[in-house]
């Protein structure tokens, strides 16, 4: 067996291993059981595919590789830690996608009958993973949350100081007065962030309910009716009507799966798991207060051109990072979320700075 192909298989091994810990670890992480038993049984795949490469090795008569937790494993653990597990979701499918796409790149490489037969056994598994995480992925960003409210705040806060600060310190070239702007700017902001964000959510919550408490009504005055109409909603996704009919008998014989049912074919809504709205918006505040704080550190530490040189990277750093935490909740690419984010606020500090030029050559 070629070495690179031995190398190859190891660190399949190892990435299967590192995966079986990551979902188990998150499944132990989850409040929800639906979703908690998914992990686990994703777990188990995870290990039986870290056995297939294990006894290929074994075969050849090689020495299994330590096994580890591998580095990104480790990074989306720590943030589901930090933001929930369902935060990581979309980065997690889009792992399993490249997973499936080096897999594919391999089975067309290797050509050993031992490894071919793995494949077969693994490559559907794979295909069956992104699948499950990808429906997870899709539920978690509709239901947002912590991750979302953090990002909300943040990417505000960096955005907004950022710009304001390249505007005072072209039109005065006062790290004071940046200062206190900035300091203005971020008291103001993150109290309007909070207020926002609470009240977003609690009109949120407050619409679910009331539509939520609608369709329950109806199922009580008007059962029939009600299977009538989410009969034809199926109708209408293209199911036949014998099809519609077996579905929405089955659903209408518990009243909370009728509900849900009835609340997303009909109105678009998942089912809602929403968060205190207070919480939510102290997080946003929180957030705004402190990724605004990075542009204004500088200012308070160097002279006036050094300053708005070592905001600008402080903050483009953050932009970017800002950015990649977005995709994670919005199920877009990690790359293009932290390149936009970082081009909207280097691009918004740098019109500001040019205004403040602007401002500063007409008063002088």
């Amino acid at each position: 067996m070629e070495t690179e192909m031995v190398r190859g298989i190891g660190a399949n091994y190892v990435e299967e291993v590192s995966s079986e810990t990551l979902y188990r670890t998150l499944a132990a992480l989850d409040k929800k059981e639906d979703r908690r038993k998914l992990l686990l049984a994703l777990a188990g795949y995870e290990r039986k595919h870290a056995e297939l490469w294990a006894n290929i090795l074994r075969e050849q008569g090689l020495p299994l590789p330590p096994g580890r937790v591998i580095a990104k494993h480790r990074l989306f653990l720590t943030l589901a830690r930090i933001f929930g597990v369902g935060s990581v979701l979309s980065t997690i499918h889009r792992d399993e996608v490249d997973g499936i796409k080096k897999y594919n790149a391999q089975a067309l490489a290797w050509k050993d009958p031992a490894v071919q037969r793995a494949f077969q056994e693994i490559l559907p598994d794979e295909i069956s993973h992104e699948i499950d995480t990808l429906g997870e992925a899709r539920d978690a960003a509709r239901e947002g949350g912590t991750l979302r409210s953090a990002v909300l705040g943040a990417n505000d806060g960096i955005g907004s100081v950022l710009a304001l600060s390249a505007g005072v310190a072209a039109a005065t070239a006062s790290g004071f007065a940046v200062l206190v702007a900035g300091a203005a700017a971020l008291v103001a902001g993150s109290i309007s962030m909070a207020a926002s964000n609470y009240v977003s959510v609690k009109a949120e919550e407050e619409m679910y309910a009331r539509i939520r408490a609608q369709e329950r009504g109806g199922i009580a005055v008007d059962r029939d009716a009600k299977v009538r109409q989410l009969q034809a909603t199926y109708e209408r996704r293209g199911f036949t009507p014998s099809e519609a009919e077996s579905i929405v008998r089955r659903l209408s014989t518990d009243d909370e799966e009728f509900t849900r049912a009835l609340l997303s074919e009909r109105h678009g809504i998942g089912e809602a798991s929403f968060s205190n709205p207070l919480r939510l918006g102290l997080i946003t505040g929180a957030a705004f207060l402190l990724a605004g704080a990075v542009p204004l550190l500088p200012f308070l530490l160097m002279s006036e051109v050094n300053a708005i040189l070592a905001a600008v990277v402080a903050s483009a750093i953050v932009l970017f990072c800002t950015g990649v935490f977005r995709s994670m909740s919005t199920l877009t690419s990690l790359t293009r979320g932290g390149l936009e984010m970082l081009g909207i606020g280097l691009g918004s500090a740098a019109l500001t700075y040019g205004i403040g030029l602007v401002i500063a050559g007409a008063v002088h």
